[in-house]
């Protein structure tokens, strides 16, 4: 960061756009005019030298003075890693920083040596030791500077409303949370306004926060396929963010008594990254076939090793909802833009957006409609949130007219009254069905609301023969 405040002009590159955004604050606080630009929203300065931004965003094309690229041991994740080998082959830089956990030291080296680029390999050592507490740490016994760490938004809006109840209000942090919520969060533990913080491991990517001791409140994780237990490199990372230098002597990482094996595991060394993650390139446009069958053929190519092919399902989902389900003609330019705009196809409140809105781009329509708030519980907020974010996403990839006054605005509004709702009125917590977006209890073992419930068994009974 020194060294792109010394530039004529640079460009940081970070894996999350609350990351992105906290280095923007910093080099603008230094005087650095500074832009920031990720797929969900943009602060482009006039004047700027310097841009930060999500990896994704990076734009090859253009040259800089320094260039730093972090968290590169994400190079081998199988969704976002071929982002960091473009940017790592393709930034055009005087001078790189690549900055990495130790487990990503071996592929960079193996990366730089094929490129036969000069490089140099500084390791840092932490400035505040971290120390495992023997003691088991409980909601009961919390100390000012802790930060509890939870692995699902149910379990840390329980805690956190247990905590209020307690008259031991904490700042709240878990990955649906608007990032302007976020912030206003960390600002309230930052500024001392609360004492304690209870997140999930959105915690763990860099964000810095005066945390003295995380407490593990669970050992294990579901990771969008399985619940399994956390492994070393999830482990070091959540509990490296205790002990903030300045601050604290010492940093300290302890679990509730149910939990087992951290002490072992925070001092293991995780296994090296081995491979890099590879995007397919523009020139699956030019040939002269279905762009879906084009995918599936790149798929299946042979790759010279340290690289690995990139999961593509979630493009060939997309360009399947658009060419078979909602039968649009969309060029492969098109169909490619499509796949690249951020949101999570999962929620279907968004899905639904998102394919009304092809509709909209297949007529030829010059803007998109405005999102529609659902509710006033958290869960709806958040929906609503995102749905905004989508609505800027897509009207600036295929270049249509959006209210920018009105959706800042709105942006604002809404993470406002979500951090009200988190202060003041956690009784409003729940969720959203994942089927029809209704709101339905935090407490509901389903995640989706009764109507959905009672869908899904009524077809169940028709595919046993059950129905009549």
């Amino acid at each position: 960061i020194q060294r792109l405040k010394a530039a004529n002009t640079g460009v940081y590159l970070a894996p999350l756009r609350l990351l992105a955004l906290e280095i923007q604050e910093t080099l603008l606080e230094a005087g650095v005019i500074c832009s920031m630009l990720t797929g969900e929203e943009e602060d482009i300065r006039p004047g700027a030298t310097h841009i930060s931004s999500t990896v994704e965003k990076l734009d090859v094309n253009r040259h800089y003075d320094v260039a730093v690229i972090d968290e590169c041991q994400m190079i081998g994740d199988t969704q976002r890693g071929f982002a960091w080998t473009r940017a790592i082959l393709g930034v055009q830089a005087e001078e790189i920083h690549l900055c990495a956990a130790p487990e990503g030291l071996k592929i960079l080296k193996r990366i730089l040596k094929g490129l036969g680029e000069p490089y140099e390999v500084i390791e840092h050592e932490r400035k505040v030791p971290l120390l495992w507490q023997g003691k088991h740490a409980s909601l009961d016994r919390a100390e000012p500077g802790d930060a509890f760490v939870a692995f699902s938004k149910r379990e840390v809006l329980r805690m956190a409303e247990y905590l209020k109840k307690k008259g031991t209000p904490a700042s709240v942090i878990y990955g649906d949370l608007p990032y302007a919520t976020r912030r206003q969060q960390m600002q309230r533990f930052l500024d001392g306004e609360t004492k304690l913080l209870v997140a999930t491991d959105a915690i763990g990517m860099g964000l810095n926060l005066p945390i003295q001791r995380v407490i593990f409140t669970d050992d294990q994780k579901f990771d969008g396929i399985e619940k399994r237990p956390l492994n070393s490199a999830e482990v070091r990372q959540i509990a490296g963010r205790a002990g903030r230098f300045g601050k604290y002597d010492k940093g300290f990482a302890t679990s509730f008594s149910f939990c087992s094996g951290f002490r072992e595991t925070l001092n293991t060394v995780p296994e090296s990254v081995c491979n890099a993650s590879l995007g397919f390139s523009d020139l699956v446009l030019r040939i002269d076939r279905p762009l879906s069958e084009v995918l599936r053929v790149w798929n299946r190519m042979p790759v010279k090793a340290p690289y690995d092919r990139m999961d593509i399902s979630r493009y060939i989902y997309i360009i399947s909802i658009i060419e078979q389900e909602l039968k649009l003609e969309f060029s492969k330019e098109n169909l490619l833009r499509a796949g690249n705009i951020p949101f999570d196809e999962r929620n279907e409140a968004l899905l639904s957006q998102f394919k009304k809105y092809l509709k909209a781009l297949a007529r030829g329509d010059g803007e998109v409609d405005k999102p529609v708030l659902a509710g006033r519980y958290l869960a709806q907020l958040e929906t609503y949130y995102k749905m905004l974010d989508l609505y800027y996403s897509f009207s600036k990839v295929y270049g249509m007219a959006y209210d920018k006054e009105w959706l800042a605005e709105e942006k604002q509004n809404i993470a406002d009254e979500i951090n009200r709702l988190l202060i003041h009125d956690l009784s409003k917590r729940g969720s959203c069905c994942r089927k029809c977006g209704r709101h339905i209890p935090i407490d509901s073992g389903y995640g989706i609301c009764e109507k959905c419930h009672q869908k899904i068994l009524e077809e169940k009974r028709k595919e046993r023969g059950e129905w009549f």
